[in-house]
């Protein structure tokens, strides 16, 4: 079997080496969010009423969003975790982080109103930021607790408040530095959660709805079941150890080729895949689920446009376009770029 994937690491501003499940995660999870967008952005709500499949809605709908948010959480742990070894102040560099991040997505509101970027900066202040006082395995607890509640009262930004809580605290536990170092485990993660996943998709695809409970109490009444939140993360993690287990066989060399720059380049390619589909989609004509040969035209085009101008930038250059600025405001300096 193949060895892990490592990166030598280009950030000269926390010291160590890349984490290339981490870049091949992120980009995989592009992929997918792409679909998501491009049909939310460009199908109005009114053409929605004939939707997807369930199963086509199960894959992407609820699922790439979900692991988008994982992956970031991690990269909040692991950035606070590397800026230590830096600077004696490794919060107030994370909260500037996530300020410029906020500030990018508001930017980003223009062109794709309800865009994850806000939220995510927000999170990162008002909950990952205190979290960060905590000790790794009490972030672990409140991050449970929080996916067991926030969707409760917000199904969408709650499942999102909660899966970032779950990436932060995984990092802060170590879990980056062993992805892939563990096939064996890896694999009986992938039994248990493949298996709750295709349960749900079947139970639902049969015609079966999770009851409405209110686990609160206090008569607020019509809440969600646990059920959904957790099916959710079990998709995601099934997903994850997937791909980490195709990653250590022959065509998995060829799939991180393709992935870990698109990945290392996440913030560039989800930005500029916003500008892409807003200007292409309504040159295609697409403004209904009718559209769906557009719809996966203009999505495999952009994703082929991406792998190759991420593969031929990081040949050239240390950091995406959005990374590299994103850093030097981090960390308020100039970082080099070229190679």
């Amino acid at each position: 079997m193949n060895a892990p994937i490592t990166a030598p690491d280009t950030d000269v501003s926390t010291p160590g080496r890349r984490i290339g499940e981490l870049d091949v995660l992120r980009g995989f999870a592009l992929c997918g969010i792409l679909v998501v967008n491009i049909v939310q952005q460009l199908v109005p709500l009114s053409g929605r009423a004939r939707m997807l499949p369930l199963p086509v809605e199960l894959v992407f709908y609820e699922r790439f969003l979900s692991l988008f948010a994982l992956l970031f959480g991690l990269g909040f742990g692991l950035f606070l975790d590397r800026a230590a070894t830096r600077t004696t102040r490794p919060r107030v560099v994370l909260a500037r982080r996530l300020g410029v991040l906020l500030l990018i997505g508001i930017a980003h509101q223009f062109l794709q109103p309800g865009e994850a970027l806000v939220p995510y900066a927000l999170v990162g202040l008002v909950i990952l930021l205190p979290m960060s006082f905590l000790p790794p395995r009490a972030c672990l607890v409140v991050a449970l607790v929080l996916l067991l509640v926030a969707p409760q009262v917000q199904m969408g930004y709650g499942l999102t408040v909660a899966l970032l809580a779950v990436g932060f605290a995984l990092a802060r536990l170590g879990l980056p530095a062993a992805l892939g170092r563990y096939p064996g485990r890896t694999a009986a993660v992938l039994a248990v959660t493949g298996t709750l996943a295709l349960a749900w998709a079947v139970a639902l695809t049969a015609g079966w709805e999770p009851p409405r409970v209110n686990v609160l109490g206090g008569g607020l009444g019509g809440f969600q079941s646990l059920l959904p939140p957790l099916a959710a993360l079990a998709t995601v993690i099934a997903y994850a150890a997937a791909l980490l287990l195709v990653l250590r066989t022959p065509v998995g060399a060829v799939i991180g080729r393709v992935l870990a720059p698109m990945g290392r380049m996440a913030l560039t390619n989800y930005l500029t895949a916003t500008v892409l589909f807003v200007t292409l989609g309504p040159a295609l004509g697409i403004d209904s689920l009718d559209d769906g040969a557009a719809i996966a035209g203009l999505t495999v085009g952009i994703l082929l446009v991406q792998a190759v101008w991420s593969s031929w930038w990081l040949r050239r250059f240390r950091y995406g376009p959005a990374e590299w600025a994103w850093r030097c405001l981090t960390w308020w300096q100039v970082a080099p770029l070229r190679r």
